[in-house]
């Protein structure tokens, strides 16, 4: 076998090994639990301002509302080839997302342990911080400097 011939056998295997670790990488997946929502200076979160900033982070993070109904948003987030689904069910109190789908994310249950991208956790997590940080719960805030500013 010439040399070239070799060179080019062994950079084929070498590429077939290392597919599994292109495919891309896998960790445990974080199952967010519930988050309350505290009062913002003095006013109380109600559902609807709840959604509504469900709606606006993840608007602000590129997620678009795929089906709404009473108590639950279902959010949509696509970059490139990969797609998440969750459900962010919510209530006067707080928020919980949860994993609906996914493509492209590797997703799998091992050992009875829920893997998925790595990607995905830091997707969530933002997300979770967002909602909790929406310009919607300091609205009213915005609403008493304006009438405070009114002659």
């Amino acid at each position: 076998m010439k040399k070239g011939s070799v060179s080019l056998l062994f950079a084929l295997m070498l590429a077939a090994a290392s597919l599994p670790v292109l495919a891309g990488k896998q960790d445990p997946m974080v199952v967010p639990a519930y988050e309350r929502v505290e009062s913002t200076n003095g006013v109380a979160p109600t559902a609807a301002r709840i959604k509504a900033a469900i709606i606006h982070a993840g608007k602000t993070r590129g997620w678009t509302v795929a089906d709404s109904e009473p108590g639950k948003v279902t959010l949509r987030y696509a970059p490139r080839t990969h797609e998440v689904i969750v459900a962010v069910r919510y209530d006067a109190n707080g928020f919980k997302i949860e994993y609906v789908s996914s493509k492209e994310m590797n997703y799998e249950v091992k050992r009875g342990t829920a893997e998925i991208h790595g990607n995905y956790n830091r997707w969530i997590r933002n997300l979770a911080l967002d909602i909790q940080n929406s310009p919607v719960f300091h609205q009213q805030d915005a609403a008493d400097a304006a009438q405070a500013a009114t002659p």
